[in-house]
């Protein structure tokens, strides 16, 4: 008997209708309907061959090796050996004129750090604020006197004085008329008492 000799009952015509006003199944129906074919044993998991299993598992072992050897490395180092420690003191006075706006300057001196320490060389740094005291001996805490100021300062990693001096030279602070001091830091002064 094909379909279109077949009558539609009065309740298959109404239940046709209901179906069609609706805009979408009920939200429960797709998990109900797989719940089933799962239970009646005609869904099963697809595992993945064992040839395709061993790719993924090496493919893994692989990227983890290489993560833990990029966690590991770090850039060369221009310094080979023992290292010692330096103090480089920005100092700024008149002649200091810097020709860029001081954020301008600042993010100039940023990029020179962020390079020194991606090298191993730079241990810390900072800028200064330009206002402090002076503390002498003789009488009470003073403010710092204008003129000659630090303005910031880095603490270096370097294997020689030489090396120090090289390091001091690439800082941008000389290109705009600051000056630098720098001072070898000692091991064997350490202060006990501080």
């Amino acid at each position: 008997m094909e379909n279109k000799d077949r009558e539609w009952t009065e309740q298959e015509r109404a239940e046709l209708a209901a179906l069609l006003r609706q805009s979408a199944p009920p939200a429960e129906l797709e998990r109900r309907v797989i719940g089933r074919l799962a239970t009646a044993g005609l869904l099963t998991r697809r595992r993945a061959p064992v040839a395709h299993r061993s790719w993924l598992l090496a493919a893994g072992l692989a990227l983890l090796l290489v993560g833990f050897g990029l966690g590991r490395w770090q850039a060369p180092s221009s310094n080979a050996g023992p290292m010692a420690r330096y103090l480089l003191l920005l100092h700024e006075d008149e002649s200091f004129r810097p020709a860029r706006a001081p954020a301008a300057l600042q993010a100039e001196v940023g990029r020179w750090a962020r390079h020194l320490q991606q090298a191993g060389e730079l241990i810390e740094g900072d800028r200064l604020g330009r206002q402090g005291h002076l503390l002498t001996p003789s009488g009470p805490a003073t403010g710092l006197a204008p003129g000659d100021v630090i303005a910031g300062f880095f603490v270096l990693r370097a294997v020689s004085d030489e090396r120090a001096l090289a390091i001091a030279r690439t800082c941008p602070h000389l290109a705009y008329g600051g000056r630098l001091a720098l001072r070898r830091i000692q091991p064997d002064g350490r202060v006990g008492a501080l």
